[in-house]
């Protein structure tokens, strides 16, 4: 077990309360500085489509799953909260910087299972927020699972 310093036991404990695991805000934007930065790869948030950097506390609250207020867009479906689970955790802290791996597994609104390897890079601040965030994980599958849900409209030739 590394052995860590004060500061970089405060920003662990950050990211744990950010993901549930220690008691916290009920607003996770709290955790982040009023000018933190969310970085996040696929750029299809509901209301800020074609933004990967989401900045500022208001902005970072329309991705954070459990405060969107967000219509869903066409096609998209989200996690049932209540179902999420992770695993799989690695966390390592280093001055300023806190890197965490997970695999986490849900089921969405539409009954689909859903399960995704991410990496986040958490870089605080000297008061222990959240500066800012980059969150890595495959795209491609949550795209796929996500986002790209459109129901079948069948024929209807006779009328």
């Amino acid at each position: 077990m590394p052995n860590y310093t004060d500061t970089e036991e405060r920003n662990l404990s950050v990211v744990r309360q950010f993901l549930g695991e220690e008691n916290g805000p009920a607003d996770k934007s709290e955790l982040f500085a009023e000018d933190a930065v969310w970085w996040n790869g696929l750029p299809l948030i509901p209301g800020a489509e074609g933004v990967t950097e989401h900045k500022g506390r208001e902005a970072l609250r329309n991705i954070l799953p459990s405060q969107s207020k967000a219509p869903p867009r066409p096609g998209g479906d989200k996690y049932d909260l209540a179902t999420m689970a992770i695993s799989d955790v690695v966390m390592l802290a280093d001055g300023d910087y806190v890197v965490r791996q997970q695999t986490f597994s849900a089921t969405t609104l539409r009954g689909q299972d859903y399960s995704n390897v991410y990496c986040f890079v958490f870089r605080f601040n000297d008061r222990g927020e959240i500066a800012y965030l980059t969150e890595h994980w495959n795209t491609w599958h949550a795209y796929n699972v996500l986002f790209n849900n459109f129901d079948m409209e069948p024929a209807h030739p006779e009328g």
